[in-house]
C-alpha cells in the first residue's frame, strides 16, 4: 500500500511539472557550459589593449561572444591588469610630478617668506668677485678706492711683493664655512676681499680692506673680537711661506688695542715675521687706518698684536703636495696658501 502511494505521488508530481521548467534547466546548463568555454578561450587568447584615461578603464574590458543556436550575443567583462610598461610609466610620472611640485613649492615659499635669503646669497657672491661685476654701487666704490689708492700703486711697483686675494683662492663651496670669507663678507661688513701684498719668503705682508657698519661691538666702533680675528689671520698668513710645509696653527695671540677702530673705514694691516725656529714662527703686526691719498704720514695706530705660530707635527704626510721655496717664490697663490 505504501509502495503504491509513493508511485502514485511520483506520477502526480511528474504530470504537474510544466514543460517550461525543463527548458529553463536546459538553458541554464547550456549558459553555464558556454561561460566556461568563453573563459577558457579568453585565458588562452590575447586581445588588443588601448590606453585609457582612467585606471578603472584599463583594468576591465568588455568582450562580446556569439553563442550560436540562435541565442543573442553574450557580453562578459574580463579583468585585464595594466602592462608592466604602463605601470612603470605611471610610477615615473608620479615621481617626477612630486619632485616638480616640491621644487616649485619650495621656491615659491622662499620667495614669499624669505626673499632676503636669495638676495643675500647673490650679494655675497658678487662681493667675493668684484672683478666679475658688482651691482651694488657702494661695493663698487670701495673696490675702486682700494685699487686706485697711492699705497696700492706703491706696493705694485715693488718687485719683491706679490699681489694676491687669498679669499678668492678658497673653493667657492668652502667659503661659507670660512669666517672671514663667508659670514663676515658682504655689504656693510667686509665688502670686498682683502687685497694682500707679500714677499715670497714669509718675511713681510700688507693687507688692505674695508670694515663696514655691521661689524660693530659698540655703535660706530668695530668689535674688538673681529679686529683680533683679522690680526690673527693676517699675521699667520705672513709667516706661512717661511715654514717647512707652509701652514701653521695659532699657539698664542697677544692683542693690544691702542685706539677705537671706527666703522665704515679703510684699514691696513702690516705684518712682519721676527723669528723662525723649525716649525715655530713669531710674527708681529699693526692695524692702522689707511691714510688718505696724498697724506705723508702713516695712518692712526689702532691695534698691535704678536702671535706664535706652530706647524703641526707630521702635517707633511697629510698634505698631497708640499711646494719647495722656489715654487713658493714663483707662485703668488702658493705664497699665501693655508689661510
Amino acid at each position: 500500500m505504501a509502495g503504491l502511494l509513493s508511485r502514485s505521488l511520483l506520477r502526480a508530481g511528474t504530470s504537474i511539472a510544466p514543460k517550461q521548467t525543463y527548458s529553463t534547466l536546459r538553458n541554464s546548463t547550456r549558459a553555464q557550459n558556454l561561460s566556461q568555454r568563453i573563459y577558457a578561450q579568453a585565458s588562452l587568447k590575447s586581445y588588443p589593449r588601448t590606453f585609457a584615461t582612467s585606471p578603472q578603464k584599463q583594468q576591465y574590458r568588455t568582450h562580446t561572444y556569439d553563442s550560436g543556436d540562435g541565442n543573442p550575443p553574450v557580453k562578459i567583462q574580463i579583468q585585464e591588469p595594466p602592462s608592466f610598461f604602463k605601470r612603470s610609466f605611471h610610477f615615473i610620472g608620479r615621481v617626477l610630478g612630486g619632485i616638480l611640485i616640491v621644487t616649485f613649492g619650495s621656491v615659491i615659499a622662499l620667495v614669499i617668506y624669505e626673499p632676503d635669503m636669495i638676495v643675500a646669497t647673490e650679494v655675497v657672491r658678487m662681493a667675493m668677485h668684484p672683478e666679475e661685476g658688482v651691482s651694488d654701487e657702494r661695493t663698487l666704490q670701495i673696490e675702486a678706492y682700494i685699487q686706485n689708492h697711492p699705497i696700492v700703486q706703491k706696493f705694485r711697483d715693488d718687485p719683491s711683493l706679490i699681489e694676491t686675494r687669498p679669499h678668492l683662492d678658497i673653493p667657492t663651496l668652502l667659503r661659507p664655512n670660512v669666517l672671514t670669507a663667508g659670514v663676515l663678507t658682504g655689504p656693510d661688513r667686509i665688502a670686498v676681499p682683502p687685497l694682500v701684498f707679500a714677499d715670497g719668503e714669509g718675511k713681510k705682508l700688507y693687507a688692505i680692506l674695508h670694515v663696514g657698519e655691521q661689524l660693530c661691538g659698540h655703535p660706530g666702533v668695530v668689535h674688538g673680537g673681529l679686529l683680533a680675528t683679522l690680526m690673527d689671520e693676517t699675521l699667520a698668513r705672513c709667516c706661512f711661506p717661511a715654514l717647512p710645509n707652509k701652514i701653521a696653527m695659532t699657539a698664542n695671540l697677544d692683542v693690544n688695542y691702542r685706539a677705537p677702530c671706527k666703522a665704515n673705514q679703510f684699514v691696513i694691516i702690516k705684518a712682519e715675521t721676527t723669528k723662525v725656529e723649525g716649525r715655530k714662527a713669531w710674527v708681529s703686526g699693526r692695524l692702522e687706518s689707511l691714510p688718505a691719498p696724498g697724506a705723508d704720514a702713516d695712518g692712526r695706530l689702532l691695534v698691535e698684536a704678536s702671535v706664535l705660530m706652530i706647524e703641526p707635527k707630521n702635517i707633511g704626510v697629510l698634505m698631497r703636495e708640499v711646494p719647495n721655496k722656489d715654487s713658493v717664490s714663483a707662485s703668488p697663490r702658493a705664497a699665501v696658501r693655508g689661510a
